[in-house]
């Protein structure tokens, strides 16, 4: 597969020209010769998309994956306007490029977690919610920064001792932690605690687990 590559904005570092170098799939597509895929950046302080749609305008049946620093979900629906087959976050590219490479040539349409979680926090961010749903966020807004930390590592099924591995603090100082998040959120049980946590993210139970 012949791959070639577009840095504009100066975002393919060495680190991931050398993950590509060392697909054995891949070669760097010569400057005439017709790629199988595009890899093209894009640079933050770059609004303008049109280098982008002229690659496409260009090559509509060669799929195209982006790597850029942008994650707002605006930004990232611009460049998916281009007809893009993938995003990555330039931050984590070196991580993904491998799979999704492949992914792309299989057909396949890719975003980095960093896209798709800017992505799904702007689709839930979007929908109505329920009187239970705003009840739970006020409730949870009303916990320290390090209760709601505990709050969300217990929502996630985590012992005392678990979370205190986590946070580098003692099992003692968790159990506080849980007794104080517990009385502010009215919660009798770790099990309440966890749903009102749940309903703050818009999720159910069924979906969490």
């Amino acid at each position: 597969m012949r791959i070639k590559i577009i840095d504009e904005g100066n975002l393919l570092s060495g680190a991931l020209r050398a993950a590509l170098d060392t697909q054995p799939f891949l070669t760097i597509a010569l400057e005439r010769a017709r790629p199988d895929i595009i890899v093209s950046s894009q640079a933050s302080e770059s609004n303008d998309i049109e280098p982008l749609l002229a690659t496409r305008q260009e090559h509509p049946e060669i799929p195209a994956l982006i790597v850029t620093e942008r994650v707002r979900p605006i930004d990232i629906r611009r460049i998916l306007t281009t007809g893009a087959a993938g995003i990555l976050h330039e931050k984590t590219a070196t991580q993904h490029i491998s799979w999704a490479i492949p992914a792309i040539l299989k057909g396949c349409r890719v975003l980095s977690p960093e896209v798709s979680e800017a992505l799904i926090s702007e689709y839930l961010g979007s929908q109505p919610t329920t009187p239970q749903e705003n009840s739970a966020r006020e409730r949870v807004h009303r916990l320290s920064q390090r209760e709601q930390e505990v709050l969300h590592l217990l929502s996630r099924g985590m012992s005392n001792r678990e979370i205190a591995r986590h946070l580098f603090i003692s099992p003692e100082t968790v159990k506080d932690h849980v007794r104080a998040v517990r009385s502010k959120l009215d919660a009798p049980t770790r099990v309440h605690a966890a749903h009102v946590a749940w309903l703050a993210r818009g999720i159910t139970a069924a979906t969490a687990a």
